[in-house]
């Protein structure tokens, strides 16, 4: 029988995540004068960038 470990390690992110976009930040890019863009991991169903962790703490 697997440990939870190896069965925590052996989930790929990829299985779980979406693609999520990149955003334009329009002020910011102003201000700096340079293009910014936000990579919207708030949209992942779990509303976290640490899906390994969301995902099998039973989200």
């Amino acid at each position: 029988m697997q440990s939870m470990v190896e069965r925590i390690e052996r989930v790929r992110a990829r299985e779980i995540a979406l693609e999520t976009p990149l955003d334009p930040a329009r002020r910011l890019s102003e201000r700096l004068g340079a293009r910014v863009l936000l990579k919207r991991e708030d949209l992942q169903p779990v509303r976290s960038f640490k899906l390994r962790g969301a995902y099998n703490n039973g989200w």
